[in-house]
């Protein structure tokens, strides 16, 4: 291998390297070095430098899957809902995966806050909040207007509202979790 041709590829695995400073040391140098292998072993297959770095793209590209990888178990790792919030919301536009996933965690996650409005709202005016059920009518919240139906749970309703919440809520944590596992297994097939 030629001098020009070792200096090409000592500034693609050093560039490679300064992308992947995210990433832990250890994590860092095992890709490089591994880059590194892949590289001579197609330079002793006869390629030269740039057709050998051509096979591997620009060191960002080369580096978004391992990035996007340590991103993703970060994320679930943390076991924290807003830093997997986070997460997800930041590869939205690009999966169809994590975009159902944030879809499920705004609609549970609105139905809490919801819920949590009916509880509040119970408390200070009993009258506007429970479960009105009736041939033409099904309202269970709050109403405006009280629906020309008979009112079924009285006090009640705190814990229908909380076991809303409680399992609302549980079920907004699964979609962002569900969908972070999602990219996490399309990102180790491809």
């Amino acid at each position: 291998m030629g001098a020009q041709d070792k200096s090409d590829i000592e500034t693609w695995l050093g560039y490679l390297e300064d992308v992947l400073t995210p990433l832990p040391a250890s994590e860092r140098e095992d890709i490089v070095v591994e880059a590194r292998a892949h590289l001579e072993e197609r330079i002793e297959a006869g390629l030269s430098a740039s057709s050998a770095l051509a096979g591997f793209g620009k060191a960002e590209h080369y580096a978004r899957a391992f990035l996007d990888d340590h991103k993703l178990n970060t994320a679930l790792d943390s076991k924290r809902s807003m830093t997997m919030l986070k997460t997800l919301i930041s590869v939205a536009g690009q999966s169809l995966i994590a975009t159902l996933g944030l879809i499920g965690f705004l609609v549970f996650g609105v139905t809490t806050l919801a819920a949590i409005a009916c509880i509040l709202l119970k408390i200070a005016r009993p009258e506007m909040v429970g479960l009105w059920i009736a041939p033409d009518v099904f309202v269970l919240g709050a109403a405006a207007t009280r629906p020309a139906a008979p009112e079924m749970l009285g006090n009640w309703v705190y814990v229908v509202l909380a076991g809303l919440v409680f399992f609302d809520a549980l079920l907004a944590r699964f979609s962002l979790v569900l969908a972070l596992k999602g990219l996490k297994g399309q990102a180790d097939r491809e």
